[in-house]
């Protein structure tokens, strides 16, 4: 389709611009690049339909194990400006036989510099690509271009204005049609990083999140909220709190089954405990409850969500 196809290139255009550019600097002013892998196993619930075959199947909180491989390499210079290459696998796992193993892969580049001398304003920009396989078929690949400012205040405060476009590219033929879709993506982060205490940080995101899609009823509008925390408990223990909330609302009838356009307003809250054994190894544990209340009855539940695993990073 032209969308598509326009799509393409200019990701690709973008692309080309970016790593370019950034090739060039790396190879006049920027220093050696450095690499790290980032692992995380976890097993934990996340929110599925439990039958995806079917349009009056009900979502249900369930277990998966799941593994992330995220890798980055950076290169920077003395003023400050940075290069990064982000390549990323994550692979989640569901025992049920009416649901599908999933496999992501994703690429990105980014490229920050500054504004000012001070380094207190800088810019960012993103893109990249993710491919989605439920195994063994393609499901979609997504286009990515964002732009982000950072603007760093006195007194550890800090903003980041965030604006962000992608293009989902529904694979038609291994799932369902309709789901080609256009999104728009806008958030404020606000944190505040206290210089005394054990509160470390402090960050308020009110955002929305807009997709046109081929069908309408895959299209919706949202807007939210996301609160985060972060307390050190001693040198090697760390407690993280996040809540979030947000309402839905869905631009045309659900299915034939539900004639009304879906409605849905979700709310979560997690504690999450995180212990370092040494620099480059972490075990994590979570708990919390997440409610997604609509008016279709199969869309609506609530429970308990759990997480347990670990992280580690090579340098």
């Amino acid at each position: 389709m032209p969308l598509n196809f326009v799509a393409h290139r200019f990701f690709y255009c973008l692309a080309v611009v970016i790593f370019s550019g950034g090739a060039c600097a790396a190879a006049e002013t920027f220093g050696p690049p450095k690499s790290s892998l980032r692992l995380v196993g976890q097993l934990g619930t996340a929110a599925r339909v439990v039958d995806q075959s079917s349009d009056v199947a009900a979502t249900e909180l369930r277990f998966s194990p799941s593994l992330l491989a995220q890798g980055r390499i950076e290169w920077k210079n003395a003023a400050g400006d940075q290069i990064f290459l982000d390549p990323g696998i994550t692979v989640n796992l569901f025992p049920s036989e009416t649901d599908l193993d999933e496999a992501r892969l994703s690429l990105f580049g980014e490229y920050r510099f500054n504004l000012a001398s001070d380094q207190t304003k800088q810019l960012r920009f993103r893109t990249g690509i993710e491919r989605l396989s439920r195994f063994p078929e393609e499901r979609f690949l997504r286009y990515s271009a964002q732009a982000a400012l950072r603007v760093t205040h006195a007194q550890g405060r800090s903003s980041i204005y965030t604006l962000r476009y992608r293009y989902r590219d529904q694979n038609e033929e291994n799932s369902f049609e309709g789901f080609d879709q256009n999104e728009l993506f806008g958030s404020l982060r606000y944190a505040w990083t206290p210089s005394k205490g054990q509160v470390e940080q402090i960050a308020v995101t009110p955002y929305f999140d807009l997709r046109d899609a081929e069908g309408q009823n895959f299209s919706y509008e949202e807007f939210g909220l996301r609160v985060q925390a972060r307390y050190r408990l001693r040198s090697d223990l760390t407690l993280r709190a996040s809540a979030r909330a947000f309402v839905r609302d869905y631009k045309d009838v659900f299915s034939s089954a539900f004639p009304v356009e879906r409605e849905d307003t979700r709310t979560a809250f997690e504690v999450e405990l995180r212990k370092a054994y040494d620099p480059n190894t972490t075990l994590f544990a979570a708990v919390g409850w997440e409610a997604n209340q609509s008016n279709v009855s199969v869309r609506d539940y609530q429970g308990v969500t759990l997480r347990l695993g670990v992280e580690v990073t090579f340098k």
